[in-house]
């Protein structure tokens, strides 16, 4: 019988699949084909009016709380496991036990819950407003009303597709994100590995930040670290600045957060302002004594 799957801190395809399922939902609720005789802009006002109905607000916060509710229980199982396999495992299930009884976590992700909500009732804005930008510059390129109307039938649902997709991807990862992050902090622990899912898929700047550790204080720029090289010379340029593992668009990293100095695989990588740096475990206690509060 094969082995279960190693869980992590990231976000379950499970998890994943069920959010981008009811995302499909709330924009099918949304959605109003454009008729005849309506302009574009009246189209795309019709569905910002619909968007905000007190019906699609209340769903997509309905379904921004379970998306929460779902990552919160993968979330603090992983977080017990972990617990149970570091080197300070009884004072941290312990401290553990205590953390997840209480509500500091539950209240900070009360502005997530709002700012995701906000993301779902938008998906189809969002793709309308995309496809109105391709329709004005296929007419200013000389396109005929026929070839506009057909290319409008046909490329919205693609684009609506895609933002379902990437928004049922980002916001999971963030959530987990989040939600590791959170009680990192209540656990006073400052600091995680960077992880990546170790496939064909993983960008180029995530791959090289695997095995990393980092301080939740002083997020790294990876895109800045590491730029991808172009096939004719140069490197690319990126503007998403720093950010968390799993925080980025489309991002499939997670954290692990490091519950003892001793659980750590030393010497190991360190990022810290700009910059990654080779550490020993002495060297990494003598440079950053004053930021650890974790369980050493």
């Amino acid at each position: 019988m094969p082995s279960p799957p190693k869980k992590t801190f990231g976000p379950t395809k499970r998890l994943t699949d069920a959010y981008a399922k009811g995302l499909r939902q709330i924009t099918g609720r949304i959605l109003k084909p454009i008729t005849p005789s309506q302009t574009l802009d009246e189209w795309l006002q019709e569905l910002h009016e619909r968007s905000q109905q007190a019906d699609i607000q209340e769903a997509s916060v309905e379904l921004s709380k379970r998306l929460y509710q779902w990552t919160a229980v993968s979330n603090a199982r992983t977080w017990r496991e972990a617990a149970a396999k570091s080197q300070k495992s009884r004072q941290l299930y312990a401290y553990l036990q205590k953390e997840l009884t209480g509500t500091s976590t539950g209240h900070r992700v009360n502005q997530l819950i709002a700012q995701n909500a906000n993301y779902i009732s938008s998906l189809p804005l969002d793709a309308a407003r995309t496809l109105i930008s391709e329709v004005t510059k296929a007419q200013q390129s000389g396109a005929r009303a026929g070839t506009v109307a057909k290319m409008m039938r046909s490329r919205f649902p693609i684009l609506l597709r895609s933002r379902v997709q990437l928004i049922s991807r980002t916001e999971t990862s963030k959530a987990a994100t989040a939600l590791t992050r959170a009680r990192s902090e209540d656990l006073e622990l400052p600091c995680y590995i960077w992880r990546t899912s170790k496939d064909a898929r993983v960008r180029h700047s995530h791959d090289k930040m695997e095995g990393v550790l980092v301080f939740w204080s002083d997020p790294p720029a990876p895109d800045t670290l590491f730029p991808m090289p172009l096939i004719h010379g140069g490197t690319s340029r990126s503007t998403l600045g720093h950010y968390h593992a799993g925080d980025a668009p489309n991002d499939r990293c997670y954290p692990e957060p490091t519950l003892s100095i001793n659980d750590v695989k030393w010497p190991c990588r360190v990022y810290s302002q700009g910059s990654i740096k080779m550490m020993t475990k002495p060297a990494f206690l003598k440079a950053f004594a004053s930021a650890l509060k974790m369980v050493a």
